[in-house]
């Protein structure tokens, strides 16, 4: 685990209890998913690398042939070059672009735009191999409070401290972690049960715990809503679900806490 510190980065003097590992099932990507991620790599101007090729082509239209010296050639290929060079800046600034429209400013996690494409592929996939999938909404308790005592700076370094702790405990490159907005966030667990999901949780808030002593006396919370894809349901009605169960938590935790 990722044993970055979040927030005052000071660490509590006493430690939470840390529930036991657990196993994911491998991921077996099938032909139709190496595909997607092909195309993601290529990008939307991928392409325009095709253009290197259009010096020689020029040429070889305007005289009928190839190069047939080695300036000539030289001058091909150095054109080549500069288009190539010229599509990688393209490329490189329209990939910056995306993850500036993905992500969420504040926190760095991706956004709810991102979340809501997401958790359609992931259901796709679900739904095609029959894998489990979990999906966690996650909402910070007495947030208002929060700001209103501590002041909203304090609000924006919780915001932070639980965005840390979500990308220190879900699997790299696996796993996602949202912010939805506001004090809303979503964890989107491919080829992970129920009881993983809750697992994964139960770290989040070990991990809160350790890293700042308010989170471990409970002066922040947050209340999650734990679902699992049943494999016939809508993105929608699936994340429509996890947003009544976090509810539901928030309840019952609400009422235990009286």
């Amino acid at each position: 685990m990722d044993t970055r510190a979040s927030g005052s980065g000071e660490l509590a003097s006493g430690t939470a209890s840390v529930p036991p590992a657990v196993r994911f099932p491998p991921m077996s990507p099938g032909l139709d998913d190496r595909v997607s991620a092909l195309r993601r790599r290529l990008g939307a101007f991928g392409w325009l690398y095709a253009l290197v090729a259009v010096p020689i082509f020029t040429d070889w239209i305007e005289n009928g042939s190839l190069p047939t010296s080695p300036r000539g050639w030289l001058t091909e290929v150095c054109g080549g070059i500069v288009i190539a060079a010229l599509v990688t800046r393209v490329r490189r600034d329209q990939r910056a672009l995306e993850a500036l429209a993905r992500s969420d400013s504040l926190t760095g996690l991706l956004n709810r735009r991102s979340f809501e494409a997401a958790l359609e592929v992931e259901c796709a996939r679900a739904r095609r191999s029959g894998e489990p999938l979990s999906v966690v909404y996650l909402d910070i308790d007495r947030f208002k409070a929060i700001n209103d005592r501590f002041g909203h700076a304090a609000g924006d370094q919780v915001l932070r401290q639980l965005a840390v702790a979500i990308g220190a405990t879900i699997r790299a490159r696996v796993d996602g972690g949202f912010r939805l907005g506001g004090d809303e966030f979503a964890l989107l667990l491919p080829s992970s049960t129920r009881e993983q999901a809750a697992a994964v949780v139960e770290r989040i808030r070990s991990f809160c715990a350790v890293h700042d002593p308010r989170w471990a006396v409970g002066a922040f919370q947050f209340s999650a809503g734990i679902v699992a894809f049943d494999g016939g349901e809508s993105a929608e009605a699936l994340l429509t679900r996890s947003d009544h169960a976090m509810y539901v938590d928030k309840v019952a935790r609400r009422i235990g806490s009286s």
